[in-house]
């Protein structure tokens, strides 16, 4: 018997993100397999395939400990689903992992080894809109690796999100209290958030609005940094992978970076998580052919 995997992720007014990863997911496993939680009663259900499961949750005050709170919960959800599925995987919904095709496996069966292994953390790259050579104008219908081809490194985002064990994570989900790091060698995450610069701005702006004030001032402790980014912060980060000069190109082993990575394992004595080095950079790499049609 296969091992049975569930997806889950939280949204709230996501029309962009949603499709592309109900579309990617939907050919893993079957749509009763996936798991969109909608912040709010006071949006309308997301259109997706028979089957799909949508939890729709009340919206809560925009205070200090926000963020936390959605995330002791998708915890608490995650933990509750590993009672009738084998593996679940939790992530955000601009948060895509694949088999690198060189592996020799499927998504689902590289995902499935989180029963013998415990906890599985995805290698993360983030998609990086260069603005030099990527001029177009996103089309969200298209596969996305066709259109942008261009990452940088975030260790950030290689998070212990594939789980057949129950856990605990921290804010944003990028750390555990699970001891052992296993950085897979065949699954990536790709983190799509800076993957077009005018959908970064529009999305980032409804971020912003969610953790500020009637004045416009961003309330302390909602949420993480990222969350507050504005217009200009977006340019100056976009332009640094310009001004870096042309993207490298590898074979997407990232041996020495992984090493790096792994090595800083540690765990913090106060809060209990385990967490690696985080490694990023400005340099930009281009994505090998052998990905173009993941998704």
């Amino acid at each position: 018997m296969q091992p049975r995997i569930a997806f889950v992720t939280m949204v709230r007014d996501e029309p962009v993100f949603l499709p592309i990863w109900i579309r990617h997911y939907a050919a893993v496993v079957p749509p009763e397999h996936l798991f969109v939680i909608c912040d709010g009663f006071d949006l309308p259900v997301p259109d997706v395939p028979p089957g799909l499961q949508v939890l729709r949750v009340p919206q809560i005050p925009v205070t200090p400990g926000f963020e936390a709170g959605r995330w002791r919960m998708l915890t608490s959800f995650a933990n509750a689903l590993l009672e009738r599925f084998d593996v679940v995987v939790l992530n955000d919904v601009d948060e895509l992992i694949v088999v690198d095709p060189a592996a020799g496996c499927d998504l689902r069966t590289a995902v499935a080894e989180a029963c013998d292994i415990g906890v599985i953390s995805p290698f993360a790259v983030e998609l990086v809109h260069r603005l030099d050579l990527e001029p177009e104008p996103f089309d969200p219908g298209q596969p996305v690796l066709r259109q942008r081809r261009h990452v940088r490194i975030n260790a950030a985002y290689a998070k212990p999100c594939i789980t057949a064990r129950p856990i605990r994570w921290s804010l944003g989900g990028h750390t555990a209290d699970f001891p052992t790091l296993h950085l897979s060698r065949k699954l990536y995450l790709f983190h799509l958030r800076a993957m077009d610069r005018e959908m970064m701005l529009a999305r980032q702006a409804k971020r912003r609005l969610l953790v500020s004030d009637a004045n416009g001032k961003v309330i302390a402790g909602v949420a993480g940094p990222s969350w507050s980014v504005g217009d200009t912060e977006v340019d100056v980060f976009l332009r640094r992978f310009v001004e870096r000069g042309a993207p490298e190109s590898n074979d997407f082993d990232f041996g020495w970076q992984r090493d790096r990575i792994e090595a800083g394992w540690e765990k913090d004595a106060k809060t209990g998580f385990w967490d690696h080095a985080r490694f990023l950079n400005q340099r930009s790499y281009r994505v090998p052919d052998r990905f173009a049609d993941l998704f």
